[in-house]
C-alpha cells in the first residue's frame, strides 16, 4: 500500500469521490425505502402526533372558532384578542373560515389536513421542476431521493401538519405562484398570490418584487381577489372594521408571551436581541430588509429562481416577523443545498451542510431550557448561513455547468 493512499487527507478526498458516485446511482429498491422511511415519519408525527403533547389540529382549532364565531355574527380578531390563542389573520381570511366553519368540527379538520398534504404535494413539484429534475421512477437517482425525502419527512413538515398551521397551505401558493409567474401564466400566478398573501410576514417581500419587477397586473389579479374574499366581513361587519379589527389584534397578538420577541418559538433578529436583553429598532430591521430585497433586485440575473425566492424569505425571517413551525417555508432550500453537496464531491462543503442541519433540525425542546440565548436562536444565524452558501455553490454550478445544465438559472 503506498503512503498517499492512508493519508487522512487523502481518504476523505477518496470518500468524498465514492459518495458522490453513490448519490448518482439510479436505484428504484434503494429510492423505496427512503420515500417510504420519509412517508413513515411524516405519517407518525404529523398524523398520529409522536412525541406531541397537544391533539392534532390545536392551532387548527384557533381558526374553526373564529369562523364559528363570525357566522354567529361576531367580530372573530376582536372576540379572541385576549384570549391565549389570538386570530391575527388578514380579512381576506373570512371567506375561508367561513368555508370551514360551515362543516362539522371533525370534517373541517380533515378537509384541512387533506388540504395540506395536497401543499406538500405541491412543494415536492416545485422542488422537482425546479432542482430534482425526476424524470421517471426508475431513473430517480439517491440523491434526487434524499432531498425529495427531506421535504417529505423532516419535523417542520409534519409539525406543521399535526398542529393544523396555514403555513403549508400559504407556502404552497406562494411556491405555485413563483412557479406560474416564471411560465408567463400570470392570471393563475395572480390567484395563487391572493392565498399566499394569508400569512403577510412570508409573502410581503414577494409582493415588494412583484412591483419593483412591473408585474401589475399579477398583483392587480391577487389583489382583486383578495378584496372579493373580504365581502363576507364587509357585509357583516361594516366596509373597514375588519381591517380596523385586525390590525388591532395584531397589538394583542404580540402581548402573548410565546408571540413576543424573545421568546424561543419567535424567530429573527429582534427576538434574538430581545432574548439578549437589547430592543432594537424594528424600523432600521425594516429598512435592512428593504435593502437586502434591493440588493438581491439588483443582482437578480445572475442568481436562480429558487435561490431567488428563498433569499427573500430569508430575508422576511430575519428581519420581519415569524414563528419556528413557519420554517417549513424554507425547507426546499435545505433540499437543494443537499442535491447541490451530494452531487459536489466536497468534503468542505458536506461538512458545512451537516453542521448547520445538526442545529436547525435538533428538537428544540432539548434546547429551549438552556439558558443561552444564542443557542436558543441559533437558527435564524444558521438559516442565513445556509442562504449564502447555496448562492455561492448555486452560481459555481452556473459558471461551470454545460449548456444542458441540471440547475436551471432562470432569470427572475
Amino acid at each position: 500500500m503506498r503512503e498517499s493512499d492512508t493519508d487522512p487527507l487523502n481518504l476523505g478526498h477518496h470518500l468524498m469521490i465514492a459518495m458522490g458516485r453513490f448519490a448518482k446511482i439510479s436505484n428504484p429498491l434503494i429510492s423505496i425505502a427512503i420515500l417510504a422511511l420519509a412517508f413513515a415519519m411524516l405519517y407518525a408525527v404529523g398524523i398520529q402526533g409522536v412525541m406531541k403533547a397537544g391533539p392534532i389540529g390545536d392551532d387548527f382549532m384557533v381558526f374553526y372558532r373564529a369562523g364559528g364565531l363570525f357566522l354567529r355574527g361576531g367580530d372573530p380578531w376582536l372576540a379572541l384578542m385576549n384570549s391565549p390563542q389570538p386570530y391575527s389573520y388578514p380579512p381576506h381570511s373570512l371567506s375561508i373560515i367561513v368555508a370551514f366553519g360551515l362543516l362539522p368540527q371533525s370534517i373541517a379538520l380533515a378537509l384541512h389536513i387533506a388540504i395540506c398534504l395536497g401543499a406538500i404535494a405541491a412543494m415536492c413539484y416545485c422542488a422537482n421542476q425546479w432542482f430534482l429534475n425526476i424524470k421517471s421512477f426508475r431513473s430517480m437517482t439517491i440523491a434526487q431521493a434524499l432531498a425529495l425525502a427531506l421535504i417529505i419527512g423532516n419535523p417542520y413538515t409534519a409539525t406543521s401538519l399535526y398542529q393544523g398551521q396555514m403555513t403549508l397551505p400559504v407556502m404552497a401558493a406562494l411556491l405555485l405562484s413563483w412557479h406560474f409567474r416564471q411560465k408567463d401564466r400570470w392570471v393563475t400566478a395572480g390567484v395563487f398570490l391572493a392565498f399566499a398573501t394569508l400569512k403577510p410576514q412570508l409573502s410581503v417581500l414577494y409582493v415588494i418584487w412583484l412591483l419593483m419587477s412591473a408585474n401589475i397586473g399579477m398583483v392587480l389579479v391577487g389583489g382583486s381577489l383578495a378584496g372579493l374574499m373580504t365581502l363576507p366581513g364587509a357585509l357583516l361587519l361594516g366596509p373597514l372594521k375588519p381591517f380596523e379589527s385586525w390590525l388591532t389584534s395584531l397589538g394583542g397578538y404580540s402581548q402573548v408571551s410565546i408571540n413576543a420577541p424573545g421568546s424561543p418559538f419567535v424567530v429573527g433578529m429582534e427576538s434574538l436581541l430581545v432574548a439578549h436583553g437589547l430592543e432594537p429598532d424594528r424600523l432600521w430591521l425594516i429598512l435592512l430588509c428593504l435593502a437586502g430585497t434591493a440588493l438581491l433586485f439588483r443582482y437578480r440575473r445572475h442568481l436562480d429562481q429558487t435561490v431567488i425566492l428563498h433569499a427573500l424569505l430569508v430575508l422576511s425571517f430575519t428581519f420581519l416577523y415569524a414563528h419556528d413551525y413557519d420554517y417549513v417555508a424554507v425547507i426546499l432550500l435545505w433540499s437543494y443545498g443537499m442535491m447541490m453537496v451530494l452531487h459536489s464531491a466536497s468534503f468542505a462543503k458536506l461538512s458545512l451542510y451537516a453542521i448547520l442541519a445538526l442545529g436547525f433540525f435538533i428538537p428544540q425542546r432539548l434546547l429551549r431550557d438552556v439558558d443561552i440565548p444564542l443557542i436558543v436562536h441559533s437558527r435564524t444565524l444558521i438559516l442565513a448561513a445556509l442562504c449564502l452558501a447555496v448562492i455561492v455553490w448555486s452560481n459555481e454550478i452556473s459558471r461551470t455547468a454545460a449548456p444542458n445544465k441540471r440547475y436551471s438559472s432562470v432569470a427572475a
